[in-house]
């Protein structure tokens, strides 16, 4: 056996061995929510976050992922802010000196994002929530933002809260239960009680469930959070926890397009089919009971590898379906690129039966490419991820010459895409997107494919913190098993065969 191929054959055992349970990377905007939490004697009950904060402020005084979405950057600085002004308004000095210093440093950022956060084409999950609250209550503790910072994210808000209330029939909304952080103090006397999931946490979220037992001081909780703290690596809070449906399904389908599915991956494929047939929709998680088209969509994908006729199983998408596209939760401001080349490639399984449906979704996928043939998503800034669920979807209908250009077009000299020089992820989803083309007519060159396995190659092997975060929640995260799912297939994809003139040595 080849060294490479053995490499990715271990790596395939190991992401098997914990999927389902890997989870998301630290993020500091949960990190900053889960630090505030206390002991009855007023020491944090969980200083490793408050480390994970000193350690990771940016040196122009900022919080956020490391590629630099201004979005991004503000939501997490303004979490982080809010953190550290408890501890200088009621922690003696002492182990907690730095803290002024990079309250200052993290104030003085938000100066400047008053006027940055517009830059980026892309926004965190509940943005419209999180400015205006927190800077409603770092300024009741005095802190210096300026006057009329934000004022076009207040009618964000305003728009976003007539979309819920035309869609949620007096429940409450998926993003305003996720973010429940952000919430009226009131509304912890009730209603986050009432949406805390078996597990414990409101919305699968540390930040929410932090905030739940800060306001109630309920046990399940503390116990949620304990958890976290217990596992977590590095001493800071994850995104979203669990993810076990969405870690599962967007993993053994990168491999499944690989061809690497082994034979335990029947069982996990097993419980998302049961999970389909008993609900008529899948979830992220089990813990977020909340119908939603993208992992509904992505298990009737997967069915095929059961022997399961996924055709049997398109009318429970037709729930999703509006004027112009499909929505993945209702109220959405903005509808998902990803989330609709997923439901195409869904009722691509029964075309003639679909057809109105799937004219709709090409038509919307083709409306909103951009002038140099990729696509952006609301779930993730990197135009590689969306622009490769669409190829997965697309590629056989056409259209797709310009997107093969760019993809091409686009490759650095090391072999890479992406931001920053290049992204393992990044690579991965371009060379997913040119595989599927190359069934559809278009050429994968064999220099492109050799110079992008070079690249990958290390990262077969390389820890959680090799993955800058390109994923968008409330702030920037990863989802590990996710991404090392889409390396490994990438890599076995690009693999040296005997006919290339490189093979030799690998």
């Amino acid at each position: 056996m080849k060294p490479t191929t053995r490499r990715i054959r271990e790596a395939v055992d190991r992401l098997m061995a914990g999927l389902g349970d890997t989870g998301t990377c630290s993020d500091s905007y949960n990190t900053a929510f889960v630090s505030r939490v206390r002991n009855p004697d007023g020491t944090p009950r969980y200083p490793r976050a408050l480390q994970w904060l000193q350690e990771r402020q940016h040196p122009d005084g900022s919080w956020g992922g490391r590629i630099a979405l201004p979005a991004d950057r503000l939501t997490s600085t303004l979490a982080a802010v809010r953190a550290l002004v408890d501890y200088a308004e009621t922690t003696p000095p002492g182990p907690y000196g730095w803290v002024a210093g990079a309250l200052k440093k993290g104030t003085d950022h938000l100066k400047s994002l008053a006027r940055e956060w517009r830059t980026g084409p892309h926004e965190p999950i509940g943005f419209e929530f999180v400015v205006p609250e927190l800077t409603g209550r770092l300024r009741a503790h005095g802190v210096d933002l300026p006057p009329q910072a934000w004022p076009d994210i207040h009618a964000l808000r305003r728009d976003k809260l007539a979309r819920m209330a035309a869609a949620s029939a007096g429940t409450v909304s998926p993003s305003l239960r996720y973010c429940m952080e952000v919430a009226p103090d009131e509304a912890f006397a009730g209603a986050a009680l009432t949406l805390q999931s078996p597990g414990g946490s409101v919305g699968c979220s540390p930040a929410a469930t932090a905030a739940l037992w800060q306001n109630t001081g309920d046990a399940r909780a503390l116990a949620y959070l304990d958890h976290l703290a217990d596992r977590s690596r590095d001493g800071g809070a994850p995104e979203v926890h669990p993810i076990e449906a969405f870690e599962t399904g967007w993993s053994l389908y990168h491999l499944g397009r690989a061809g690497l599915l082994p034979p335990g991956a029947t069982q996990h494929l097993g419980a998302l089919a049961d999970e389909l047939d008993r609900r008529g929709w899948v979830g992220f998680s089990r813990e977020f009971p909340v119908p939603e088209a993208d992992t509904t969509a992505m298990t009737i994908n997967l069915l095929p590898h059961l022997g399961v006729d996924a055709a049997s199983r398109l009318s429970l998408l037709l729930r999703y379906e509006a004027e112009d596209h499909f929505f993945h939760y209702p109220g959405e401001r903005g509808a998902s690129v990803s989330v609709n080349a997923r439901l195409l490639e869904a009722f691509n399984h029964a075309p003639g039966t679909y057809g109105p449906q799937r004219r709709k979704l090409i038509r919307f996928l083709l409306e909103s490419r951009t002038a140099d043939g990729s696509w952006l998503d609301k779930w993730h800034v990197s135009p590689y991820y969306a622009t490769a669920h669409v190829c997965f979807a697309l590629g056989r209908e056409g259209h797709l010459a310009r997107t093969h250009q760019w993809l091409l077009g686009t490759q650095h000299p090391n072999g890479s895409w992406g931001a920053g020089g290049g992204q393992p992820e990044e690579t991965a989803y371009a060379i997913l997107a040119l595989d599927a083309l190359a069934g559809s007519g278009f050429p994968l060159p064999a220099r492109t494919s050799h110079l992008a396995h070079r690249y990958l190659v290390p990262y077969l092997d390389a820890g959680p913190g090799a993955f800058a975060e390109l994923w968008l929640g409330k702030s920037l995260y990863t989802p590990t098993a996710v991404v090392q799912s889409a390396v490994v297939a990438a890599a076995h994809l690009t693999r040296p065969r005997r006919n290339t003139p490189w093979a030799r040595g690998d």
